[in-house]
């Protein structure tokens, strides 16, 4: 038998050179599956990942990050710009830089994206003794703070020996590339192993081309499923994010338009039904009266590409028909067992297609299409009146209006954790308005900037991208990534509402026991329990230029509309540092969310609020 052909090469330079042959190809499209690496460089991985991107292992290019859990956001953002089909690696080096991976691993995988992370790790020889940056555990020597990210990955493993990648990165492969289950794909390498050379077999490194094959579905299970929407009254359709992943948009427009059933749309999701006549918006507890109104009254419901998250499910109030039932179509089988639902695995694409096929000539009633009709009419009216109505001081939902209005179809709005998203997912229309990408599974404060530059190294969107944060968002960082865009020659604009507080959870506070408390950006005065003091004045404006953006406070819509053009022929991160007054949207959703109210220790004052709180939580159902 003739000897196998070997390279000489590190494990780090073997890792890279072997992910840099990885492609995956969609409907004839190729991609690279890893388009370049993120790195910060410490002990624990400049020796390591450092010399391997610097000597050019694979060709991949290499991109510096400022904070460890932006650059796994920026990836996530690449990933959700190319719809999964290709996405960044990350390398940190060991002890705190791991450890700060977490929080953007529990981002990609509760969202089902892929990344790809390269942490360092300790020492595999142990004859250092006990290390810079390593975390002695009195009960287990072999357990090191990159175990934090178990729990947060979709597929773990600590490499200390050169030899074991040749089994395990084929396995790190096949979980980036099952959208179903994807997530942080996490490949930790002793940092005396990432430089130990080895002979590795040269055909570890040829190009392997993976086709994204679109899982079709049963053709019995399809059948059942076809039967419950014929045979539904009040049907409707929640379209997820798995939609827009599988590029699924004109298969449920199709559907939707031919058989008369109206969609609804999730955090995930929205866009999915932009050409679906029927789109009532955004479902759940900050969602659009006229979704919610449908979802309480359906008799079924098809759930396409959705987790069917408690916020979309009001906690599980929301469906509120005693004769409803669920159809799931998912990849992730984990999803399809959800609401006692009829499973139906397959792609978006392809399950929305042949549901479209099986119900050719078949029309949902037309007093529910006229219902659905009216509804989402009188609530577009609704958004109108109020948005067109000018307060004398500008408010949260009026910034987030006139950003709606002058973004374009070709522009992406990245939203995260605020109360802007909830305003956005309240008045947003999918069917004339601009692209959006709404974390919102983790919710995870400090996405926005960095999606924001991951979907701009992407280089899919043809227009501007703009990432709408809060100022409470600001303050916890991931700004710096201000730097990195600067670095790569890439424009997008940042809006910071400044609301001077948290006041999405003020809101919360407000309605669980009827104080605020620890949410305001004030100063002590005393000994006072809470901060009740003068207001801070922090320049956000001043805080971009000296990471070299360009930026203009605003305080009015019409200085925010000239600001938003301006921002939009700079060539450089722009910031727009939007002062609003804290009101509510005057629009109530209609539908409910179970976050906790005090049972003891609140004043007699919450009664109403109690009450209310138990009338709703007594709408829960078990859906089996």
């Amino acid at each position: 038998m003739p000897r196998q052909k070997t390279i000489r090469l590190t494990t780090a330079q073997a890792i890279l050179r072997y992910f840099a042959a990885q492609h995956t190809r969609r409907d004839g499209r190729e991609l690279p599956l890893i388009g370049g690496v993120f790195g910060i460089f410490g002990h624990g991985n400049a020796s390591g990942f450092g010399h391997a991107l610097a000597t050019g292992a694979g060709g991949l290019t290499y991109h510096q990050g400022k904070s460890e859990q932006a650059m796994v956001h920026a990836a996530i953002g690449y990933a959700r710009a190319h719809n999964l089909a290709s996405t960044l690696a990350v390398t940190a080096s060991i002890g705190p830089a791991s450890t700060n991976l977490v929080t953007g691993a529990g981002t990609a995988t509760l969202n089902r994206v892929p990344v790809l992370l390269l942490p360092g790790d300790v020492f595999a020889s142990r004859r250092q003794g006990p290390i810079l940056q390593g975390l002695e555990m009195a009960g287990s020597y072999d357990m090191t703070v990159n175990d934090t990210l178990r729990p947060v990955s979709r597929f773990f493993d600590r490499i200390t020996r050169p030899e074991q990648i040749i089994h395990s990165l084929p396995h790190a492969t096949a979980a980036l590339l099952d959208h179903g289950q994807a997530g942080a794909v996490t490949v930790a390498v002793c940092q005396d192993v990432e430089g130990e050379a080895f002979d590795f077999p040269l055909a570890l490194f040829e190009t392997r081309v993976h086709d994204l094959e679109r899982l079709a579905p049963s053709e019995s299970v399809l059948a059942a499923a076809a039967e419950r929407v014929r045979t539904a009254r009040k049907p409707i359709i929640i379209a997820g994010g798995g939609v827009r992943y599988a590029e699924a948009e004109a298969s449920l427009a199709a559907l939707s338009n031919a058989c008369g059933i109206p969609v609804v749309e999730s955090f995930a999701g929205r866009g999915a039904g932009r050409a679906a006549s029927l789109n009532a918006g955004g479902i759940g507890f900050i969602g659009s009266p006229a979704a919610n109104e449908l979802a309480t009254e359906a008799d079924l419901v098809l759930a396409v590409g959705t987790r069917l998250s408690d916020t979309l499910t009001g906690s599980h109030t929301l469906f509120q028909n005693p004769d409803v039932s669920f159809v799931a179509l998912n990849l992730a089988e984990r999803d399809l067992c959800k609401m006692g639902a009829l499973a139906l695995r397959a792609d978006a694409r392809a399950g929305l297609d042949g549901l479209a096929a099986a119900l050719e000539g078949h029309t949902a009633p037309a007093e529910w299409r006229d219902r659905a009709d009216r509804a989402i009419v009188r609530h577009v009216a609704r958004v109108g009146e109020i948005v067109g109505t000018e307060n004398r001081r500008m408010t949260g939902y009026e910034a987030v209006a006139e950003i709606k209005d002058a973004a374009r179809r070709e522009d992406r709005v990245v939203f995260s954790s605020s109360t802007a998203i909830g305003q956005a997912h309240t008045i947003w229309d999918s069917r004339s308005d601009a692209p959006v990408d709404m974390e919102y599974g983790f919710s995870c404060m400090g996405y926005e900037i960095p999606a924001a530059l991951g979907a701009a190294m992407a280089g899919t969107v043809k227009g501007r991208i703009l990432a709408l944060i809060g100022d409470g968002t600001f303050l916890m960082g991931n700004t710096t990534e201000i730097v990195t865009a600067i670095q790569e020659g890439l424009a997008f604009t940042i809006v910071v509402v400044v609301n001077r507080g948290w006041q999405c959870i003020r809101g919360h506070q407000l309605g669980s026991y009827g104080e605020e408390f620890g949410t305001q950006f004030r100063r002590r005065e005393g000994n006072a329990r809470n901060l009740t003091g003068e207001t801070l004045a922090i320049d956000y404006v001043a805080n971009a230029r000296s990471l070299g953006a360009d930026g203009v406070d605003v305080h009015s819509r019409a200085e925010l509309r000239a600001a938003l053009e301006r921002a939009r022929r700079s060539d450089r991160p722009f910031l727009i540092a939007a002062h609003v007054e804290d009101a509510p949207l005057p629009i109530e959703s209609g539908a409910w969310w179970e976050f906790g109210i005090p049972q003891a220790d609140a004043p007699e004052s919450l009664r109403e609020t109690r009450a209310a709180f138990e009338a709703a939580a007594a709408k829960h159902r078990w859906f089996v």
